[in-house]
This record gives C-alpha cells, structure tokens and sequence, in this order.
C-alpha cells in the first residue's frame, strides 16, 4: 500500500480543525469562565473566582509581542484608573504573561514602570483553558463569571474603552 502524503495531511487538517472547532466552543460568551489559580507580582495567589462579584478584564500577553508592547501603556493607564477607585470598581484587570519566563517578564515590567496587577503562566494552563490561540487576548468576564465578550488582538485605548464600557467610564 503506497503512503498518500495529500490524503493524510488532509484528514490530520480536518481532524485538526474539528478538535479546535470543539474545544473552542467551549469558551464562547455566555459560557462560564474556566477558574485558574495565578501567583501575582507581589507573591499572592489568587483564583480567578476570587474576583466574583465584580467584572474582570482577563488579558493574555507576553513581553516578545510586538502589538502587546504596542498596548500595554493603555491598558496600564486603565489598571491604574480603576485601582484608583478602590472597592467602588466595578472591574478588575489581570494581566497574564505567557509564554516567557519570570525574569523577562519583571524586567519588562520593570523597565517600562507598569504596576498593572498580573502574573506568569509558566505552565500555560490558564491560556489553554481560554484556548488562547493568539495574543494579546483579553476576555471580558461579567460578575457572575460568565464570558461577556472575548478579543484577539491589539485594541487601542478608544476599543478598550468600548469593550469594558458597562462596568469602566
């Protein structure tokens, strides 16, 4: 039996994108959203649950990424604004750094002033439970824990604000 290279690309393809197609379906809006448990910058650990009761700005980023680099001086701007309103937010945001390594991911930090809270996924559980398949991505999370709307790619500041304008001015 002679080896068909054309046919079997073609069925691992489809096999391929069925099983995306499927695992995608999962994390839709209105879908619950996956709790995760992340070591932030300061050394807490939290779980994504821990935020319930108020919205969550969820974003996926790391510090090789040139639309990420490209971003993130808005997104540490809206950090920075609604932590100024303390307990009167009605959101939260939390940043997760994937694919990269704890000492870039503080010296980026670092050497751009940002103070947004967030973390490393060394072990890129948390992006495969929000089957993160290309970043930057932020998943708007409403206060019961439930996906609200989900973006792949860069926003500017005037999209970011569209997209958390039922829970930030």
């Amino acid at each position: 039996m002679k080896f068909n290279f054309k046919k079997a690309l073609a069925v691992f393809l489809s096999l391929s994108f069925l099983t995306l197609s499927v695992s995608a379906a999962s994390i839709k809006t209105g879908s619950p959203a996956p709790d995760f448990s992340l070591k932030l910058t300061d050394g807490t650990n939290i779980k994504l649950s821990d935020y319930r009761g108020k919205a969550v700005l969820l974003h996926f980023w790391a510090t090789w990424c040139p639309p990420c680099r490209i971003e993130l001086p808005g997104l540490d701007a809206f950090a920075k604004k609604i932590s100024s309103q303390g307990e009167d937010a009605k959101i939260v945001f939390l940043a997760v750094c994937i694919s990269d390594t704890e000492e870039n991911r503080a010296a980026f930090m670092e050497a751009n002033a940002y103070t947004f809270p967030g973390g490393l996924d060394a072990s890129g559980k948390s992006a495969r439970l929000y089957n993160v398949a290309g970043i930057p991505t932020s998943v708007l999370i409403d206060p019961e824990g439930k996906i609200e709307n989900i973006n792949v790619g860069m926003m500017t500041e005037e999209q970011l604000a569209d997209f958390v304008k039922n829970y930030a001015e």
